[in-house]
Order: C-alpha cells, then structure tokens, then sequence
C-alpha cells in the first residue's frame, strides 16, 4: 500500500519508531540497526511494507530497498510471519542472510530470536534457488555507506574471477572478506582474492 515513507523520527523503542510525516505520527517496525544508527529529530527514508491483519493495520519499515525485497522473500516460507523475518533482519544483515541462504549456513540463520534449526533448515530449502548470487555482492543505489565506485570494482572483481573459471559461490564469498574502497586498484584486489581461494 505504501512504498515509503520520508520524515522526522519523533520517538523510537525496542523495535520501533514513530515516524512523523506532515504532522501524522506512524509506528513504524524497524530491525534493531536502523534504530542505532538514527536519533530522535533524525530525518529518515523508510521504505515499507504493510501487514493488514483482522485485527491489526501493521507497517515494517527498512533502510533500503535491497532490505525491504529481502523481508517480502522470507515472508513468503512458510511458517515465516513477518515479525520473524524482521527478527531475522535485526539479527543478521541482508547480505549475510542471502550468504547463509546460499552455503546452506542453517546455524547462522539460528542466531536470530525465535528461528530454530528446522525453520532455519525451511528458509534454506524454500529460498536457495531464489537468492542471485550477485545480489550478495550488489549495492542498492540507495545505500550510502558503498559509493558507485566501490561497487564498480566489487562487480569487476566478481566478473574477474568468475571469468578464471571460479564459481560464483566462491567468488562472492571472497569479495565479501576483503576490504575494498574508492582507492583500491583492481589488480591489488585480485591479487587479495586469488591469494584467498
């Protein structure tokens, strides 16, 4: 119903905030990390999903859009509701989740509240052939914290190695334990990677 939301955080708890748009305050249910990395006052984009229950009329909110397709593919397990799968998101970042997802990592996905080995097991099972394996290594345009230029070099990293003949579960899990910046070269980066696998 709504894609998202742009406003002033106005008041936060343990696992949601009130986001105030043109005057109107909306709960809004967050993972743990949009909460630590914002402040009251804090001008925020949500991007949204909405839950319409009998009974209840529920937003779960996210940072970006990467996190909030992430959410819609874990809800859609069976005996995944969305307050579990945004436990799951609390607990783990998006790009380990699709990681754990993929290497079949059950016991990763356990260490979020309220998941145990057999749904953990079901996610994997229902989800491993629906997670791209580039989606690990992609950016969402929204995410600030990785400029183009980095994401550039990771997908130029990935294209290298897979080309050496490399798998794409291999190659994506060791772009993903080096640290690449603005500054790095690509050939430097290479070198790290085949040094890795």
């Amino acid at each position: 119903m709504y894609a998202y939301f742009k406003g002033i955080i106005a008041d936060y708890d343990e696992d949601s905030m009130i986001l105030e748009v043109n005057n109107i305050g909306y709960r809004i249910f967050v993972p743990k990390d949009f909460i630590l990395n914002n402040t009251i006052g804090s001008s925020v984009t949500v991007y949204t999903y909405t839950c319409v229950r009998e009974d209840a009329f529920i937003l779960y909110g996210f940072k970006c859009r990467d996190d909030l397709n992430l959410f819609k593919q874990l809800i859609t397990v069976s005996g995944v509701g969305p307050k579990m799968a945004q436990a799951i998101l609390s607990a783990i970042d998006a790009s380990s989740v699709r990681t754990a997802i993929i290497t079949q990592n059950a016991k990763l996905l356990s260490c979020a509240p309220g998941v145990g080995g057999k749904t953990a097991n079901r996610i994997i099972l229902e989800l491993k052939d629906k997670i791209d394996i580039t989606d690990i290594i992609a950016t969402d345009s929204s995410d600030d914290k990785v400029n183009s230029k980095v994401a550039a070099l990771r997908q130029e990293a990935y294209e290298a190695l897979t080309g050496l003949g490399i798998s794409a579960l291999d190659a994506s899990k060791a772009i993903n334990e080096i640290e690449i910046n603005e500054d790095s070269r690509i050939e430097t980066i290479i070198k790290m990677l085949l040094a890795k696998i």
